[in-house]
């Protein structure tokens, strides 16, 4: 064999997917599935359940860096890993808040806001995607999630009470509508540029 043609095999195997079934995915799905869990021991009544509530949330959301960390170094990144990751931290925060807003304990306003906001950067980001254009996580995106979970966190936690939830899910609130429109004019410059 050639020399270039050993060149190209290194090049494929250095290229290839990864299988779909690894523990980065598995992270990411755990995620998912923990949502209604975390909603089980919210509408149960109890400082016992509300601590469960409070551990597996703050669980689930650590498993977003787990995940990122184990495709990164050990198992390599999956295309499906790439667009279920986002989808999953969604879920998470957004089921979250909902159940939160269900058990009347936050503002629907404020879910409502927090879900125009993703499915517009998705929507957009759908739309780029296909124009050839990724465009990666801003500082406020990155902002924008760390608060939404301190937001969450906070509400779940049963020993917090009083106006700091209140305070972090508003400072969510901001960040999130400004991560959208920073996107949306990234998003737009981008496009236009090319």
């Amino acid at each position: 064999m050639t020399d270039q043609g050993r060149r190209e095999r290194a090049d494929t195997a250095v290229r290839r997917e990864p299988p779909l079934l690894n523990w980065a995915n598995a992270f990411t799905m755990l995620r998912v599935v923990l949502v209604p869990v975390i909603a089980i021991f919210v509408f149960t009544d109890g400082a016992t359940a509300r601590w469960w509530a409070f551990a597996i949330f703050v669980f689930a959301a650590l498993t977003d860096s787990i995940d990122g960390w184990v495709a990164r170094r050990l198992i390599g990144v999956t295309r499906w890993g790439a667009l279920a990751d986002p989808v999953a931290d969604k879920a998470l925060i957004i089921g979250s808040l909902t159940v939160l807003a269900i058990n009347g304990e936050l503002p629907w306003v404020a879910v409502a806001i927090i879900v125009i906001r993703e499915f517009g950067v998705t929507a957009q980001r759908t739309v780029l995607v296909r124009r050839g254009v990724v465009m990666p996580a801003s500082r406020f995106g990155k902002a924008k999630t760390v608060s939404q979970v301190a937001a969450v966190t906070l509400y779940l936690m049963p020993v917090v009470r009083g106006g700091l939830p209140d305070a972090a899910l508003a400072t969510a609130v901001l960040l999130t509508v400004a991560s959208g429109v920073d996107y949306a004019l990234r998003g737009a410059r981008t496009a236009h540029a090319r």
